[in-house]
């Protein structure tokens, strides 16, 4: 008898430590799967549209290797103030963001030439 009352604190400390390592994320957690999701890629594009109210710009732009194949497009910005530095028609590299589910986000645009 003296032996289990011995040994029960001991069986508490190792259930106490695995019911604690089953907290952690596991491989199917969906927040650290959407995390490992997001990828970027650059490109080169024509400025087709600007709409600052909806925070958007409208790409004409060739591949963005790993991202998206060339094509017209309105995407979303990451950050409106950039919106104030092109305009239509100028030439610009971009920075394009696959955050999964079909949510592509420009996250960085710098001009090349002016249209």
């Amino acid at each position: 008898m003296k032996t289990i009352l011995k040994l029960l604190p001991l069986a508490g400390l190792v259930l106490l430590t695995s019911c604690s390592k089953q907290e952690q994320a596991t491989p199917g957690d969906s927040t650290h799967a959407t995390a490992a999701a997001v990828k970027s890629g650059d490109g080169l594009a024509i400025v087709r549209g600007v709409d600052t109210a909806a925070k958007s710009i409208t790409l004409a732009h060739g591949d963005v290797p790993g991202i998206m194949d060339a094509m017209l497009m309105e995407y979303p910005v990451s950050n409106p103030a950039m919106l104030h530095t092109v305009a239509v028609g100028d030439s610009v590299s971009f920075t394009l963001q696959d955050r999964g589910d079909g949510n592509y986000v420009v996250t960085k645009i710098s001009l090349i030439k002016k249209g």
